[in-house]
């Protein structure tokens, strides 16, 4: 028996997996061959009106054809498909127990399900996804929509067509208990035609939507796994005879000066007639009204019944004006269908615009221009509705990327709603459309990756197809994009041909085949500056962009203005799109709070989660700016300043705009606040050109008792596009003296000294102060009868981590800098009084295991007044960075508010502080934390010449920098608190309370914050600081009675 248990199991082994029954493979929902049925083809975007003035209008919701389905179903919502009523959909099934629901909406943020965030997996296979099977072994949510809808009487005749924005993951559709068919792709519309299906009066329109399906295996984006329909729902009627498809392949000639538009338009006889009489008119206006151009065609093609035909005009516009991201010229396209009557059967009105893209030596060329791509990648998210985006939000979120400079927008990963697209038409910002494709889960081996696997060769040109097919009239659209990370092989080339086929005119980009032959453009995600250089200089034949690069989570795009004195340096390198544009965070209560959940804050400890890995945006969830939303502005602004005497020298960055809608005004300032200004307000500058401007002698009238700035900024005279007048869109400083110390006199007063056993006391009727001598650290400071330190100044290595900080492991690799000061060897703590009657007590310490020698000296004078020198010196080789070198206070909380002089008036780091302009900025220090969805390292002020922190009374203490400028925080927050652990915690902002005492922080100098990724590089060498070199500043702290 002994010898045969081994053979069995070999047997088990070996054999059970064939004699196993496999997986149930669902014919509709896992199988890549199927992907829709009876789905009317992907069209172009636009809604067909029944006359002129109401397609003039655009407001569909005004045309007697439309009828919205927005607004409450009733719903159904099972833990597991197979728990659907089978019968669901039948006129006779009886709802009323369902609950109501919203459409659009999704439905783990509405209390159905469990929003899931992962990146690169799988959330249903976390670790074996075997596609296309979603496991039997786990639970699939369904939903069950209901909704009964009365047609109007006018629709009689006419056909009858349902438009489903978005539905995640897939679903099947019926009409009055009969099936319709189905769709995969959650993030493209599908259109029905269910003329077939309807009768007059009442109608029952029923959806059964799955969570996830094969479809789900190219949809392993980085953003919320959640479901539901997510964009607008509605039905519409339209004449038996109609159009359908209108290609516009518009573009410029003659030297870019000329537009030219190849219109093609179909149209379908849906009648068993000959309806060859019908006629199909084409107009363009341009944006006063007047018509320049118009042509007429008859419909010989529909003389077969149930036929088709397509159209074909030819537009020349001279002296066409173009459209570009800086002049969003639009014309209005105006196409009419008249029957043989002449009575005008429907209308299609949209924008469009003439531009050419190409690539020529190595460069992307807009109009004969080789632009620079200023971008974001936009994920549809929104704090309060998941992933639905109102049309509101996206207007307003237009509005925030122009004020920031942002020019280009990626949609990342997939296409976004079809009025984002208007709006880029409108506003002007170039568009890279990604279509909804990527397996990332299923990594890139050519043996495993969806993209070379033929069965799912289907699924990726259909997603591909349908989204060029909608979207290719945009002129804001520059390239398409074929997907993200999912692999390179057979499926993407075949998605490259199609894209050619479809629109020849746009290069095509997807960043994995980068080396390949089926991109156009040589894209790479996350490549260092270096890394940059190196392509740059390697005789490239295709022009750079990084697709993804600044990586934003948290506190971060440290390096970025390095990453754009590259870009202007090589002409191969055209820019990038930071990842990314808004945090994805969504709202929810805890603890009574209103917080913004990330990954893990729903679900048990079990729920997949890659937790606050898509916080990272440019801007907060709320729509509101980030600190490095104000480093994006500055360093994506199109106006260069330089300073040469008073010859004030002014360059457009713009390829096809004037600065005649700018005025410069300047302003000079003295130790920080401003003395003088300006206006300039003709501002006559082409295109890429410089001018130099002769500033009045004030404006640069500077002496050497007093610290002098010159600042510039440029706003916009008036009103442009979604931007109003005074909007600042760039600025500059210019120091035109160094920095002066603070004046301070000394005080003289006669100063008590007690040398205890266990402590140092001294003071007189001005202050006290006390050193513990086991500690070495103060322990009580007060003066003018207040406490001004409980403990502090104590020297400190630490922040609490930023997530980049955590990307990179550092919060363990320097964790022995946490408790440096706690666990210190106290070497000499010894007082005496100076010839000039103040009084020094010195300190040494050993820190890090006899690593360091800490050396303070703290000199007190008459007053109060407490000089703080601070010398670090390595005894051994240490080879680990530090996070700071620094001084950490405890003050009580009678402190309210903070004045420096300064960079401000929001936070700055050694790496981002280009926006951070010098003067004199004040706030409460309750304002003075920015509140990351997570909780880190926050607050500070670089290059402080002084600091105020005062009460409500205006008693306080200035800090005062001596030789070096200093870095300055004032915090309601511990350290302790906006440290998540050493292994990341569910932590937020927006449960913190404010501490027993506020925590002030003045430091030489903090380690770069970083951007260049968030998961393992770190600040560029510049900006990294290490303790196997020596460190020494000094500062002053005087106490002030108002």
């Amino acid at each position: 028996m002994n010898k045969l248990l081994p053979l069995i199991c070999l047997l088990a082994v070996g054999f059970f997996p064939t004699l196993a029954q496999k997986p149930y493979l669902d014919p509709v929902f896992e199988n890549p061959a199927v992907q829709e049925e009876n789905r009317l083809p992907m069209r172009a975007s636009y809604f067909p009106f029944e006359d002129a003035a109401k397609a003039a209008a655009g407001d569909k919701a005004k045309s007697s054809r439309f009828m919205s389905l927005n607004g409450m179903w009733k719903f159904h919502w099972v833990a597991d498909y197979k728990q659907l009523p089978q019968d669901f959909y039948a006129t006779n099934f009886s709802d009323k127990s369902w609950k109501e629901f919203p459409v659009p909406a999704n439905w783990e943020f509405n209390g159905y399900g469990v929003p899931i965030y992962v990146n690169p997996f799988y959330e249903f296979n976390m670790k074996n996804p075997q596609p296309p099977d979603i496991p039997d072994n786990i639970e699939q949510p369904a939903g069950a929509y209901r909704r009964v809808v009365t047609l109007p009487a006018t629709w009689k005749d006419q056909r009858v067509f349902i438009h489903l924005g978005a539905v995640k993951s897939a679903f099947k559709l019926y009409v009055n208990g009969k099936y319709v068919g189905l769709g995969k792709d959650s993030k493209l519309e599908s259109e029905f035609d269910i003329t077939p299906y309807v009768q007059p009066g009442q109608n029952l329109i029923a959806l059964e939507v799955r969570r996830w399906n094969d479809g789900s295996y190219l949809e392993a984006q980085d953003m919320w796994r959640v479901s539901g329909i997510s964009r607008d729902t509605y039905l519409y009627a339209r004449p038996n005879v109609h159009l359908y498809d209108y290609v516009t392949n518009a573009s410029l000639a003659n030297g870019y000066r000329d537009g030219v538009m190849d219109l093609h338009v179909t149209a379908w006889n849906n009648t068993d007639e000959n309806q060859e009489k019908y006629k199909v008119s084409a107009a363009l206006y341009d944006a006063d009204g007047k018509k320049v151009w118009s042509a007429q065609q008859n419909t010989w093609g529909l003389k077969m019944k149930q036929g088709k035909t397509e159209l074909r005009f030819k537009a020349n516009v001279a002296n066409a004006k173009a459209w570009s991201a800086e002049t969003p010229n639009l014309y209005r396209l105006e196409i009419a269908l008249y029957d043989g009557d002449g009575k005008v059967q429907e209308v299609i009105n949209r924008k469009m615009g003439f531009r050419t893209v190409e690539i020529k030596n190595t460069q992307i060329l807009v109009n004969g221009k080789p632009v620079m791509f200023k971008g974001v990648n936009r994920h549809e998210t929104h704090p309060e509705t998941g992933q639905v985006v109102s049309r509101e939000a996206m207007l307003e979120e237009v509005k925030l990327m122009k004020q920031l400079n942002v020019n280009a927008v990626r949609t990342s990963h997939y296409p976004n709603d079809s009025y984002f697209y208007e709006l880029c038409d409108e506003y002007g910002l170039y568009v890279m459309d990604e279509a909804n494709v990527e397996s990332h889960g299923m990594h890139y081996d050519l043996g495993r990756t969806l993209a070379n696997a033929p069965e799912w060769e289907l699924a990726h040109l259909t997603r591909i197809g349908r989204m060029i097919r909608r979207d290719r009239n945009h002129p804001s659209i520059f390239s398409w994009s074929l997907g993200n990370e999912a692999g390179n092989g057979w499926n993407f080339y075949r998605g490259y041909e199609l894209a050619k086929s479809l629109d020849p005119s746009l290069p095509v980009h997807y960043e994995l085949a980068s080396g390949d032959w089926n991109t156009d453009i040589y894209s790479k995600m996350y490549r260092t500056p270096d890394e940059v250089i190196a392509y740059a200089q390697s005789n490239p034949t295709q022009p750079y962009l990084l697709c993804e690069y600044a990586h934003a989570m948290g506190n971060s795009i440290g390096n970025f203005k390095e990453y754009w004195d590259i870009f202007e340096t090589y002409p191969v390198l055209q820019g990038g799109f930071i990842w990314d544009w808004v945090d994805q965070g969504v709202y929810r209560m805890k603890d009574g709070k209103k917080i913004l959940g990330y990954g893990g804050d729903w679900g048990d400890k079990d729920t997949p989660s890659d937790n606050n890995f898509l916080i990272n945006g440019v801007i907060g969830a709320d729509r509101t700016f980030h600190p490095h939303s104000y480093e994006v502005r500055k360093v994506y602004q199109e106006i260069a300043f330089t300073l040469h005497k008073n010859q004030l020298g002014v360059r457009s960055k713009y390829f096809f705009r004037t600065l005649d809608n700018f005025k410069l005004n300047w302003t000079l300032l003295r130790d920080g606040k401003a003395v003088k200004s300006g206006t300039i307000n003709e501002l006559t500058v082409q295109p890429g050109q410089s001018v130099r401007l002769t500033l009045p002698e004030e404006a640069i009238k500077a002496d050497t008792a007093n610290e002098y700035y010159l600042q510039v900024k440029a706003v916009l005279k008036n009103d442009e596009g979604v931007l109003k007048a005074g909007t600042e869109l760039a600025f500059e400083e210019f120091a035109l003296s160094k920095p002066v110390s603070p004046a301070y006199a000394a005080s003289s007063d006669k100063i008590n000294v007690t040398d205890g056993a266990s402590a140092i006391e001294l003071g007189n009727k001005s202050f006290s102060l006390a050193v513990d001598k086991k500690t070495g650290n103060i322990t009580s400071y007060k003066a003018n009868g207040k406490t001004i330190l409980e403990s502090g100044p104590r020297i400190n290595f630490w922040r609490p981590g930023t997530d980049n900080d955590f990307g990179a492991n550092l919060q363990k690799r320097l964790r022995a800098l946490k408790d440096a000061d706690d666990k210190a060897v106290v070497k000499k703590v010894h007082v005496e009084t100076l010839a000039d009657g103040h009084v020094q007590i010195s300190i040494e310490k050993e820190l890090l295991d006899g690593g360091l020698k800490y050396e303070q000296t703290i000199i007190a004078d008459g007053k109060g007044a407490l000089t703080v020198k601070n010398n670090v010196q390595p005894l051994k080789e240490l080879k680990m960075m530090t996070f700071k070198v620094g001084n950490h206070m405890t003050l009580p909380t009678d402190f309210k508010n903070i004045e420096w002089y300064g960079r401000g008036p929001w936070e700055s780091y050694w790496d981002r502080k280009t926006s951070a302009l010098v003067g004199q900025y004040k706030g409460s220090i309750s304002e003075q934390y920015h509140p990351y969805v997570r909780p880190q390292e926050s607050g500070n002020k670089s290059d402080v010449r002084w600091a105020k922190i005062s009460r409500k009374d205006g008693s306080g203490i200035i800090i005062q920098h001596i030789d070096t400028l200093l870095n300055v925080s004032a915090l309601l927050y511990s350290p302790e608190q906006l440290f998540p652990g050493f292994d990341k915690h569910q932590t937020h902002s927006g449960s913190l309370e404010p501490d027993k005492n506020i925590h002030l922080h003045v430091d030489l100098q903090q380690l770069g914050i970083g951007g260049n990724n968030s998961w393992g590089l770190l600040p560029l060498d510049k900006y990294k600081l290490f303790l196997n070199r020596p460190y020494y500043y000094e500062y002053r702290i005087v106490p002030v009675k108002k």
